[in-house]
């Protein structure tokens, strides 16, 4: 236990439902509860998303709770403004939760798109990756894009694995504190089928954030 450390961490996920959102932010829950975390809220959205529609998480942690309750986590939601990270599953949904944002933010953001029913229509435009990549530095230098996808199905043969990507790209980066490797290892193990798998993704993500920080 880090003695002291009051600071709540605040992580947002946002994709569309089938890229296992919900499943990566019970994850963090999961390892943060085997690495000490004393607070563990946090938020999910079901039933709406449904046929590839919009889904957040909200995952509030406090490694020490204070002793001016003023200080410690009081809702599962985050303020507005108030998100240390964000995993982006897919890249305009980030752009959906920009009243979270700030210049404190670290985005962790998949590059590949999946149009909106309303953008398939003809009644809305998709905004260029360029456009989204602009947005997000509007915020923050600390940001990283990556063909999660791809590269899900290049190295692993499986593209749902993007998402043990992105967790893998933001704990490589020093982006999830207090969190190692070894707890989600603990969790994988436990509460995922083939976690052989998951965790081949998992360390392909944290050893991506290396290259691309050390670049």
């Amino acid at each position: 236990m880090v003695k002291g450390d009051h600071k709540i961490f605040n992580c947002l996920l946002t994709g569309t439902a089938g890229q296992g959102v919900i499943t990566i932010k019970r994850l963090i829950e999961f390892a943060a509860q085997e690495a000490g975390y004393e607070g563990c809220f946090g938020s999910e959205m079901h039933g709406l998303a449904q046929r590839e529609g919009a889904i957040s998480c909200h995952v509030r942690l406090q490694k020490v709770f204070s002793p001016n309750q003023r200080q410690n986590i009081q809702a599962p939601t985050i303020c507005y403004g108030d998100t240390d990270l964000v995993l982006g599953f897919e890249p305009v949904e980030v752009l959906r939760g920009g009243v979270f944002l700030s210049e404190k933010t670290k985005f962790v953001i998949n590059d590949r798109t999946i149009q909106p029913i309303l953008v398939n229509a003809g009644k809305e435009e998709y905004p260029s990756l360029e456009r989204i990549e602009e947005t997000v530095r509007g915020y923050s230098k600390d940001y990283i894009f990556l063909p999660a996808t791809q590269l899900a199905i290049e190295k692993l043969d499986d593209a749902q694995k993007m998402n043990l990507i992105l967790l893998g790209v933001a704990l490589g980066a020093g982006w999830i504190p207090h969190i190692s490797f070894s707890h989600f290892e603990i969790v994988i193990k436990r509460e995922l089928r083939d976690p052989a798998l998951n965790l081949r993704a998992l360390t392909f993500g944290i050893n991506e954030a290396k290259t691309r920080i050390s670049r």
